[in-house]
């Protein structure tokens, strides 16, 4: 079977911006749409239209393409689906061909007539003068003007209550976040998942979430309202629970309480800064290094470098390793390895105290990592005292894990315990038995309550962070948010064999 890329199917498309119209059973205006379109348009080089019919059962493909034959347009397309997409899967593929065949900017206009294409060139002046990645155009900038274009008073209410309601959620400052009048750089679509979003009427809405989520610039701008004779296919009552919805799912996200993969972003920066919160894997950790008093420390999976800081405060000398630069400043040493590929370059007992900090969840054989920092060790010093090892790492039996198992759910995250990186998970029991089979003798557990305060940080979040404490150190195996466990190594293969007592050899033997 030949696969195809958009590129392959559509050569002749061509151009820095794309008109996407979308259409269904639109047969009645796809052609007044296209007539209103401005003369300078058709025809030009830095433009192609794209008309996609999501499998009507009309004559709405034969209209436009009629259309453009008797008008002698050469720059559009007409698409029709084998199969029904619905309105955001329609707008998937519009995406997805706008960002395959090499366009910069692309417009998203309703075959309907309910969008006036007269002011495209609004949206293509503000692109090119603001570098915008989103541009919406607003029917709610003056209700006047909306009921003038004889938008129902149950749909203006309905769309300021919505859109004030959003706008208290994301922080946003919008009109309005209903428009169907859009326009998105592929810069922009290119750096959000969009194709794991609905199919549905609420596609507008994630997607306008997802550019929030990445700091996307959106510009508004009025446009005029126009409802006439088409058909409104907006069931409004489920529409409204699916926005809101939504966009209560991307405040939770925001705040670390819940997670979507719709809005993750992969970037090694997303790490926060947790030294300072009082219940997290980062402020205990810190507070053993204050009781331990190392004078050198090992960091591996330092991150951007918070931790490794803290460390240099408490009079450390801090040697980090990672796959990714640290914020300038933050240690002393900085060694670039790969830790799931490569050998570390320095020796685990040549330092006071190592530290693992949420590391090993994402390795996948954490066994041989371990095995191997002993295990690659030359130092003979019998004198020198054994390090440190300061590991944490989610404990995949969390009370909240086992209730959505409970309630069959099982869905991987941007971050939290079932991160989309993570590999490898652990509950306490299999934590314990891992350290001491790989050779490690542990000396203290200490269970990591959930941070409520990097989520919450009010009051509130630290009296649930006490009481989430106060469980987790009442039951680690169900309340532990981490584990967290503070052990030795032992010797490796190459200190026993240099310590070995030869008592006899082959040629002593002979």
């Amino acid at each position: 079977m030949n696969s195809h890329r958009p590129n392959d199917l559509f050569p002749s498309m061509s151009g820095k911006i794309l008109v996407f119209i979308v259409s269904y059973e639109a047969q009645r205006h796809i052609a007044g749409v296209l007539e209103r379109i401005p003369n300078n348009y058709w025809n030009n080089p830095v433009l192609h239209f794209l008309v996609i019919d999501d499998a009507s059962t009309d004559q709405s493909v034969n209209v436009a393409a009629n259309w453009a034959k008797e008008h002698s347009v050469k720059n559009l397309t007409v698409l029709r689906n084998p199969v029904n997409q619905g309105y955001g899967g329609n707008q998937k593929l519009g995406y997805r061909i706008a960002i395959e065949t090499g366009f910069e900017f692309v417009i998203l206009l309703h075959g309907d007539g309910q969008y006036a294409p007269e002011m495209l060139p609004q949206f293509i002046e503000i692109w090119q003068q603001q570098q915008a990645d989103v541009i919406l155009g607003s029917r709610m900038q003056s209700i006047q003007s909306a009921r003038r274009g004889n938008m129902p008073w149950y749909k203006v209410l309905g769309n300021r209550a919505l859109t004030i309601l959003q706008n208290k959620l994301t922080g946003q400052n919008l009109s309005e976040y209903h428009t169907g009048y859009r326009g998105y750089s592929t810069r922009f679509l290119r750096s959000v998942p969009f194709e794991v979003n609905t199919n549905d009427f609420h596609f507008d809405t994630q997607i306008l979430l997802q550019a929030f989520h990445v700091d996307a610039r959106v510009v508004e701008f009025p446009i005029p309202t126009h409802y006439g004779d088409e058909v409104c296919r907006v069931p409004g009552f489920r529409y409204a629970r699916d926005v809101i919805l939504s966009t209560v799912g991307y405040r939770l996200h925001r705040m670390g309480m819940m997670c979507s993969l719709k809005y993750r972003n992969l970037q090694p920066t997303r790490y926060r800064d947790k030294t300072q919160a009082l219940y997290t894997s980062h402020r205990l950790a810190l507070n053993e290094l204050e009781r331990l008093k190392p004078n050198t420390v090992l960091d591996l999976g330092c991150g951007p470098g918070y931790v490794a800081e803290e460390c240099r405060k408490l009079g450390a000398t801090v040697t980090g390793i990672d796959a990714y630069e640290p914020l300038p400043g933050k240690m002393d040493q900085f060694i670039r390895v790969d830790l799931e590929r490569e050998k570390i370059p320095v020796d685990l007992f040549d330092y006071d105290v190592v530290l693992l900090l949420d590391v090993i969840e994402h390795l996948a054989d954490p066994e041989r990592f371990l095995l191997d920092l002993r295990n690659h060790s030359q130092t003979t010093d019998q004198v020198r005292r054994t390090p440190h090892l300061i590991l944490s790492t989610p404990n995949i039996a969390f009370v909240g894990i086992r209730l959505n198992l409970l309630l069959g759910r099982f869905s991987y995250a941007e971050r939290g315990i079932l991160d989309i990186t993570h590999k490898r998970l652990f509950t306490k029991r299999s934590l314990l038995r891992m350290l001491r089979d790989c050779g490690y003798r542990v000396e203290k557990f200490i269970p990591v309550p959930v941070p409520f305060e990097i989520v919450i940080p009010t009051t509130t979040g630290r009296l649930l962070g006490k009481v989430s404490n106060f469980l987790a150190r009442s039951w680690p195996a169900m309340f532990a948010f981490q584990s967290m466990v503070v052990c030795r190594p032992l010797p490796g293969v190459h200190q026993l064999l240099s310590q070995t007592e030869r008592h006899l050899t082959s040629e002593a033997a002979a």
